[in-house]
């Protein structure tokens, strides 16, 4: 059965944002806030959102604490599928290639995994596009977009709209294998077969292209 698409919103930055309202409103000035990910790094407000929504389904193990100065410092838990193995899957692409991940090695991939009745996979494909264009010249990166949907649709759809990942349809098996909620998903696997990114909705775009430039470097 298909996943909704995600609707909800991070409680934490909700409680944040409603927290900056009510100090605004009576003229004292708010706590500062420090965002950290799972190894103590700092990281931004967008990425922050981002991991959290990861795997949004999932308890929420979010530390936080009020430093002597008043701080209030948020600490993310580890994404899990971060540093696993990908799943061995083969993909069949709509031009008729077979595409076997495991027998990718040496090269960087970068997954969408998407419908056409997603609004937020819709409204994603765009930035997607100009994410992948950066990466026009490397040869070491390939860019896949895989869904359930049947490969007539999808080329009914893609008649009329840019998406230009390498379109992989009739997925329902190969998608399962990645044991995911929520639509859409991006996902970079390394040269040598791990999941170094795993997010659903995008709003730290420059992290993303950032794991994607790491890893090719490697």
């Amino acid at each position: 059965m298909r996943i909704k698409r995600l609707t909800i919103l991070s409680g934490i930055v909700a409680v944040a944002i409603s927290a900056v309202s009510v100090f605004g409103q009576s003229g004292v000035k708010a706590p500062r806030t420090i965002l950290l990910d799972h190894n103590g790094a700092e990281i931004s407000n967008n990425e922050f959102v981002d991991i959290r929504m990861a795997n949004f389904h999932y308890p929420d193990a979010t530390i936080t604490r009020t430093l002597n100065d008043g701080t209030i410092e948020f600490r993310l838990q580890r994404i899990p599928q971060e540093g696993e193995k990908a799943p061995k899957v083969v993909f069949r692409t709509l031009g008729g290639e077979k595409l076997d991940l495991s027998g990718l090695t040496g090269k960087v991939i970068v997954l969408n995994f998407w419908f056409i009745g997603c609004a937020s996979c819709l409204a994603h494909q765009p930035k997607l596009n100009i994410l992948r264009s950066k990466f026009e010249n490397e040869k070491d990166v390939i860019f896949l977009a895989a869904t359930a949907d049947p490969a007539g649709d999808v080329k009914k759809y893609l008649a009329k709209q840019r998406f230009e990942y390498t379109q992989i349809a009739d997925a329902d098996e190969q998608l399962k294998a990645f044991r995911f909620s929520g639509y859409p998903r991006n996902i970079v696997i390394s040269k040598t077969g791990e999941i170094v990114y795993w997010r659903t909705t995008i709003a730290a775009w420059d992290k993303f292209e950032s794991v994607i430039r790491s890893e090719l470097s490697k």
